[in-house]
């Protein structure tokens, strides 16, 4: 299959004023091989830049702050908030594809759960996500640290999403759960590829009634703060790459900020 021009998931950013030149890679946050086919290519690019920024600032990470935001409210369990019949899927797939007891969920915030189900159908064969493998190879590079969101930022959005939102995400997942193998198939195919377009309108579909949370209102926070460290600094960012396609992507944003956004291409071995 021929690669068209725009399927990168590598964009080489510079100021139109003139200035470092800087690049915005799209990752996936999971530990799967198909998940590192741009690996060498983005740790070239990563090494002639002065600063890496992943989505957040995985330094500032705190396990306390992410258990009290994964809480559910007290005396409440999430067989109460699911139906009988979701409950029942529930049980089901916990057992066969995690092996363990539903019970063991009986209190678990409904993304947690849908995380847990969502890695049990991909490989984990590298010791670390995409994601942290690139920001340890930065810091051992020497390069200046940072995230285009803070920890914090990314907790505050848990708790802006209503805890319906949550369940009715879980309930469709269960409901389809014989299709997200499939599914999950076709958007590593297209993070090969680079089809980052594809990638942008599963994610998309995904997101459903949290779009604007988790995509649109993050893209605007994130292309600006691209823009504010680019202007002066070499960046390589990694973000999701479900984060840079669409009109209100962040290529897209970045573009106007005042940047030429330019794809590089992966040629084949």
């Amino acid at each position: 299959m021929t690669q068209r021009k725009k399927d990168s998931l590598l964009w080489q950013i510079s100021p139109l004023e003139g200035g470092p030149v800087s690049y915005l890679f799209g990752t996936m946050h999971i530990r799967d091989l198909r998940a590192f086919t741009w690996w060498e290519l983005a740790r070239a690019h990563l090494a002639q830049c002065e600063v890496f920024a992943a989505e957040f600032d995985f330094s500032q990470a705190d396990p306390n702050a992410m258990a009290a935001a994964w809480a559910l409210p007290e005396q409440t369990s999430l067989e109460q908030m699911l139906s009988r019949r979701a409950w029942k899927n529930l049980a089901y797939h916990t057992q066969k594809k995690l092996g363990v007891s539903v019970e063991t969920f009986r209190h678990a915030h409904p993304m947690q759960v849908q995380t847990a189900l969502t890695t049990s159908l991909l490989r984990e064969e590298m010791p670390q996500s995409l994601d942290e493998t690139l920001w340890a190879y930065a810091a051992a590079q020497g390069k200046a640290m940072t995230g285009l969101e803070t920890f914090a930022e990314q907790v505050e959005i848990l708790h802006r999403i209503p805890l319906e939102d949550h369940l009715k995400s879980l309930t469709h997942f269960i409901k389809n759960y014989n299709r997200q193998r499939e599914r999950l198939k076709k958007m590593l195919r297209w993070y090969q590829q680079g089809n980052i377009c594809q990638l942008y309108r599963a994610s998309r579909r995904d997101a459903r009634w949290m779009r604007r949370t988790l995509l649109l209102e993050r893209n605007e926070r994130l292309a600006r703060r691209f823009a504010d460290i680019a202007h002066h600094q070499s960046l390589f960012a990694a973000v999701g790459a479900a984060h840079l396609a669409g009109g209100k992507g962040m290529l897209r944003l970045i573009k106007r900020l005042g940047f030429s956004v330019n794809p590089i291409v992966q040629h084949a071995p």
